[in-house]
């Protein structure tokens, strides 16, 4: 059988199988909850949205059906537990998670968002013994930030015809975030479930300890709603009071353009 490689696991002989940008099981639960609607997905180097969800060629069997289906089991249990709800604003939210193996799905959507794009592909290679759970080293650069998204209106004149006078933060997306600090942008990877927004910031291998932390207290100190998750701790809780949907929807396309512009 001809080698090939898989973007996982390196050259193989391996079945290929195709991977979706979301786990067919997250997707069949996220369409059920939109009361008939259906989920666009947005592929920006189409620039444009998809009925249909993009997959890749580019897995083996062996990872797909291994490693990469345990996360996606983890986050789907997850999902039905907490991310489902839609949360309102202000409102108490507890969170419990099992770090890594959260951050390591959120990497993987990220990578797989970045291989579909073509961008930013590079970045990811160091992380994959990490992603699959054969070296929790590898990601220690990698801060994890977790942000609510609540219901919000559209404001009069931006609203064109056809689209509804409010809101909510119903499907789950994939992509950049800007972060204004003092020091200038920040530019993160974001995957939103439904009212959970989780923030993946990646700071240089060889960042120190002190480094990561000045980071991290910047960061923070311009998001005051947004948490910090650490592997030492298995719950968080925080107000529902990020950001609101509307700007979260606008601003995840403005900082596509603004991202590719910096990279």
């Amino acid at each position: 059988m001809t080698s090939w490689v898989c973007a996982f696991c390196g050259p193989t002989d391996r079945k290929r199988t195709k991977e979706h940008l979301w786990p067919a099981s997250l997707h069949r639960r996220v369409v059920a909850l939109l009361d008939g609607g259906e989920q666009k997905f947005w592929v920006a180097r189409l620039d444009k949205a998809l009925s249909n969800e993009p997959t890749i060629r580019d897995v083996c069997a062996v990872c797909n059906n291994g490693e990469l289906s345990k996360l996606d089991n983890y986050i789907c249990e997850a999902f039905d537990r907490d991310f489902c709800v839609i949360r309102e604003r202000g409102e108490k939210v507890s969170l419990d998670y099992d770090y890594h193996r959260l951050k390591r799905w959120l990497l993987k959507m990220s990578y797989n968002s970045a291989r579909m794009s073509g961008a930013d592909v590079p970045l990811f290679q160091p992380l994959l013994p990490y992603i699959m759970g054969q070296s929790l080293p590898a990601g220690r650069n990698i801060k994890l930030f977790l942000e609510m998204t609540y219901p919000s209106e559209i404001p009069a004149d931006e609203l064109q015809d056809g689209m509804p006078a409010a809101v909510r933060p119903a499907v789950n997306r994939v992509g950049f975030f800007g972060c204004p600090t003092p020091s200038g942008m920040k530019w993160l990877r974001a995957v939103h479930l439904r009212s959970f927004t989780f923030l993946l910031a990646f700071l240089p291998p060889t960042a120190s300890a002190a480094s990561m932390h000045a980071f991290v207290d910047e960061l923070l100190s311009s998001r005051p709603s947004a948490r910090e998750l650490r592997a030492s701790m298995s719950r968080v809780t925080l107000q529902c009071d990020g950001i609101d949907c509307w700007t979260s929807l606008k601003s995840g396309m403005t900082h596509r353009i603004e991202s590719k512009r910096n990279h």
